[in-house]
């Protein structure tokens, strides 16, 4: 039998939702905003159109061990999706990252959603994810208000 999980992570920013997205879609740039806990990123291969945008992989992690993502959500300013393609005890890996203005700044909201057959894998990668893309979310908007100024 297989269990679905899912999970949510909210940060609010002054930074601007356009600001957010094009670090969050510059695949090849997240271990500048990211480190140490992304310390290898890069563009695997470009969208069918070379740019990227959906279809376009990028490897994040480490160098040796990367993660393997497809865009499969390129909304400008608006959402970023991607799906995980890295083989692995999840099965049907998806996260978007949302850029909701709002009075005074920006809502983050980055959710993702997986199968696996394992109770157990399910509940310790929803904790692990959890912490990382907690993370990963902070560090997103520390970078984005550095770089608003």
């Amino acid at each position: 039998m297989t269990r679905r999980y899912e999970y949510v992570i909210h940060r609010r920013t002054v930074a601007s939702p356009r600001t957010l997205f094009a670090l969050v879609a510059d695949g090849a740039h997240w271990s500048q905003w990211a480190a140490p806990l992304i310390p290898y990123s890069a563009w695997e291969c470009l969208d069918p159109d070379g740019g990227v945008g959906v279809g376009a992989i990028r490897a994040v992690g480490t160098r040796r061990w990367p993660y393997r993502e497809m865009i499969t959500i390129y909304e400008p300013g608006r959402r970023h999706g991607y799906t995980m393609l890295t083989d692995g005890p999840l099965q049907d890996y998806q996260a978007e990252v949302v850029f909701d203005e709002d009075a005074g700044g920006t809502l983050v909201t980055w959710r993702g959603r997986y199968e696996t057959r394992w109770r157990a894998v399910g509940v310790g990668y929803w904790l692990m994810l959890r912490v990382v893309l907690g993370t990963l979310a902070r560090k997103l908007v520390v970078a984005a208000e550095r770089a608003a100024g």
